[in-house]
């Protein structure tokens, strides 16, 4: 249960929430849990033999199929009792339905809305409208825990996951109703940080968590053309995260909480070093070997594979290097085949029962892992029945390499521009800049400037804007 009952819009409250410890579950760990961590804690094996995996790879399955049963599992579990205190938010999981969290809330509504620029199927808009409801309820940046630099992970863990699930929100459905809290997520990121205390949990937490939520600042920043966001990302990776790792490499297969490795390693690579492409040939290949590609046995084993499977495709699409996607793919597989039941969910061990799916781990198979291997859209109606006046924008494949497809759709006639920007936000040419008619439109990139020359690898944002003032943005990672 959360302490506060509705959602007050002012970021910087510095309040403390009051918190209860749950066994089993992936909440937020206070002093007891991280006293008993720092008890049990062991070091991570060196090295994961994949002759010793348990083999999934034989088990794998069409990926948007699981995608589908992952979306329902997750409508199954959402609270959706009118008048409930929890009404719209998401339950941990199968056996701990009475813990409903904002960060399973905020990842289900990315799932749903992915689900649908996936299929054009609107069968989960009322499940992303009444999960929204929960987290207005209950926003991120309130999440228990405090917001110190020691011990407020589970704020900015939740505000990460937060601006995440909004922006793809926004991008799909067009609908910025939600935009105010989505901005109040981002500014708690901006203004707060995480650091290292010198041992224990909040010593280990600390790097994955800090690096997630400045991958998303950035992320963020990019989409909405926000320079401030995007400085204060880069700035708290390159003085932190990048210099951690730098004098701990070993932190890059650490699993603490929820958390792993592979999270400190994604957030660099889509925070420092997209503002910072030319040093990923040099320093990536340094450190990227510290990254486990399979995690220890413990609490949340499938989540921190989530993670891995994240950092090794975030590393792969940096360097263009076909074993770390490879390593993705395997742990996808792995992943996707702990669905036991064929219910759509998986539970936080592998050990674990059928009747313990988790949705949160759930959520972390798609995001993490199946969505990277599915196309940018399915071939469907861009623009969807349930809310007016919205423009998606759409690029593939992402990264690209040669060519990139922009697809979007006006519902009108219509004065339309669609530019491209380089990391800095520095405009490198216009794809369109004109009047066009209603209806579907693609338009291809070959990664030139408006000189002709190519552009060199890294992440650029696509913006689409009309003379009615509707607007769309979509980053697209460009490799050489």
């Amino acid at each position: 249960m959360k302490a506060l009952q509705v959602w007050i819009p002012v970021v910087m409250l510095g309040l403390v929430v009051s918190w209860v410890p749950v066994a089993e579950a992936s909440p937020y760990w206070g002093p007891a849990e991280a006293e008993a961590w720092q008890v049990g804690r062991t070091a991570a094996q060196d090295t994961h033999p994949w002759a010793d995996l348990p083999n999934a790879v034989g088990d794998t399955r069409d990926d948007l199929a699981m995608f589908g049963l992952a979306a329902e599992f997750l409508s199954i579990w959402q609270v959706d009792i009118p008048g409930d205190p929890e009404f719209g938010g998401m339950r941990e999981g199968e056996h701990l339905p009475g813990i409903i969290q904002t960060d399973n809330t905020s990842e289900a509504i990315w799932v749903w809305t992915r689900y649908y620029e996936l299929t054009g199927d609107n069968r989960y808009d009322q499940n992303v409208l009444d999960a929204w409801t929960y987290c207005m309820n209950y926003p991120a940046y309130l999440e228990e825990g405090g917001s110190t630099e020691y011990n407020g992970y589970y704020r900015m863990y939740n505000c990460g996951w937060a601006v995440r699930a909004a922006q793809k929100y926004l991008d799909i459905y067009g609908d910025d109703t939600y935009q105010d809290y989505a901005d109040s997520c981002a500014s708690y990121l901006r203004y707060h940080t995480l650091s290292r205390p010198g041992s224990g949990f909040y010593q280990y937490v600390n790097p994955p968590v800090l690096s997630w939520a400045m991958g998303n600042l950035y992320y963020v920043g990019m989409r909405q053309n926000n320079a401030e966001w995007r400085a204060e990302a880069v700035r708290q990776a390159e003085e932190k995260i990048k210099v951690w790792i730098e004098d701990e490499p070993t932190l890059l297969a650490n699993e603490t909480w929820a958390m792993s490795g592979g999270a400190t390693m994604w957030g660099l690579l889509e925070s420092y070093f997209c503002a910072h492409p030319a040093e990923i040939d040099t320093w990536v290949p340094l450190y990227k070997d510290y990254m486990d590609v399979f995690s220890s046995p413990g609490d949340f084993q499938n989540a921190w594979n989530g993670w891995y499977a994240l950092g090794h495709w975030a590393t792969g699409a940096a360097l263009e290097d076909a074993y770390h996607i490879g390593v993705h793919s395997d742990l996808t597989d792995y992943l996707s085949a702990q669905d036991g039941d064929l219910d759509g969910g998986i539970p936080a061990r592998p050990e674990d029962s059928d009747d313990m799916d988790q949705t949160w781990v759930t959520s972390y198979l798609v995001y993490m892992g199946l969505d990277e291997r599915l196309p940018p859209a399915a071939d469907v109606p861009l623009a969807g029945p349930t809310i007016e006046g919205r423009i998606a924008l759409l690029a593939g494949p992402n990264p690209a390499h040669g060519r990139a497809d922009v697809r979007f759709q006006l519902a009108r006639p219509q004065q339309v521009w669609l530019e491209v920007f380089d990391a800095a936000g520095r405009k490198v040419t216009d794809l369109v800049a004109g009047q066009l008619p209603a209806g579907r439109h693609q338009v291809s990139w070959q990664g030139e400037d408006s000189a002709g020359r190519q552009v060199p690898a890294g992440v650029y944002a696509l913006r689409l804007h009309t003379a009615a003032g509707a607007s769309a943005m979509r980053s697209l990672v460009w490799v050489r």
